[in-house]
């Protein structure tokens, strides 16, 4: 029985195949760089024609590793090429930059240094991609990449007008740009629109509304091990009991807004929370009006609160908007092991308003009877 055979990509012809890339390299900083080239079956690797990595043969995984002394500006021949012989494709060419004094360690960035120098102010796109996070591929901690935070740590120190534009997939630990940078704009993957819909919100031409579907945490450290699914120990904004660096349901916007009056009704089969909502700033904007519950004592363990109702409303200047939530009744449960099913109890119930799981503003205790 033949193997099943797995080309680069489907425009390649099935192995053996080779391939050749070729390009220029300029180092920014002089010293010692190491090149490490991961492949299967073979590879070889010039610099100036001449050649540094030689593994032309067929066999496994394998990994090559030269150092070399590079000047900075200067520019090199790179060639590196590639042969797959059957089965699996593997060419990932990585090298490392010498270590420098601090103080120079911007020029590892290229012309960024000198640009946040001359400019009025930064412009910063970081965050993460599929390369770290993906499906199948777990995240070692939840911060920024080393080098990404070494970055913007160099850049704020020479231009503090910073704006940072987070591009990620998960919650980041961002601490220390929350602590320093004026204006992070979380982009999430934005797709091909990103680029147009970050500048609207930069400019002002968009007020942002958008708000968090998780919690960012500050370490791993206040989190219970990966590997324990049960979330009241501690996971989730509903089990969470400490001081997250962003609750889930956050967001923020050019305006403010104020909350007062709260109601909540028993409709028969679903309870109406009521509530005004008054921008109180200088823009028009929407508002994402969050509706949690608080069950009665069951005497088992239920979330602090759970989101069970939103709405987002467009809010004017000076408007004072009336806003309704429905909450179906069916909703305000837990699951009762002895029956083995879901129950929604009797009992003294706490419906608190807010525009985040933290930012609480209006509570509102409420009785249920059958």
């Amino acid at each position: 029985m033949s193997r099943p055979t797995r080309r680069p990509t489907s425009f390649c012809p099935p192995p053996p195949l080779s391939v050749r890339w070729t390009g220029k390299l300029r180092p920014t900083i002089t010293g010692i760089y190491t090149f490490n080239f991961s492949f299967d079956d073979g590879c070889r690797f010039s610099l100036d024609d001449k050649l540094l990595i030689d593994k032309w043969r067929s066999g496994g995984i394998s990994i090559d590793t030269v150092s070399v002394y590079l000047e900075a500006g200067k520019d090199y021949d790179l060639k590196a090429e590639y042969y797959d012989d059957r089965d699996y494709a593997l060419a990932r060419l990585q090298w490392s930059v010498p270590e420098v004094a601090k103080k120079e360690r911007i020029d590892l960035y290229g012309e960024a240094g000198k640009a946040a120098r001359e400019c009025d102010m930064v412009i910063a796109v970081l965050g993460i991609n599929k390369t770290i996070e993906r499906e199948g591929k777990d995240r070692n901690d939840i911060c920024l990449p080393e080098d990404q935070q070494e970055f913007i740590e160099e850049i704020y120190k020479i231009n503090p007008n910073t704006v940072v534009i987070l591009v990620a997939g998960s919650s980041l630990a961002i601490n220390w740009m929350d602590e320093n940078i004026p204006t992070i704009v979380n982009a999430w993957y934005p797709g091909e629109q990103g680029g147009r819909a970050i500048a609207e919100v930069l400019f002002g031409d968009y007020n942002p509304a958008g708000r968090l579907p998780l919690t960012y945490y500050n370490s791993l450290d206040e989190l219970p091990p990966f590997d324990d699914y049960d979330i009241t120990r501690g996971r989730t904004y509903q089990y969470f009991t400490g001081t997250p660096l962003y609750p889930f349901g956050y967001g923020l916007s050019y305006t403010t807004f104020q909350y007062s009056k709260p109601e909540v009704k028993d409709l028969g089969e679903e309870i109406e929370v009521s509530f005004y909502v008054k921008n109180t700033g200088k823009y028009d904007g929407d508002e994402v009006s969050q509706v949690y519950v608080k069950l009665p004592d069951v005497g088992v363990i239920t979330p602090v609160k759970e989101l069970k109702g939103f709405q987002r409303s467009f809010i004017r200047q000076g408007e004072n908007k009336l806003i309704q939530i429905p909450v179906k009744k069916e909703l305000l449960r837990y699951w009762e092991e002895e029956s083995g099913r879901f129950v929604t109890p009797e009992g003294a119930y706490t419906i608190m308003i807010g525009s985040s799981s933290s930012d609480i503003k209006l509570s509102q205790p409420f009785l249920l009877r059958r």
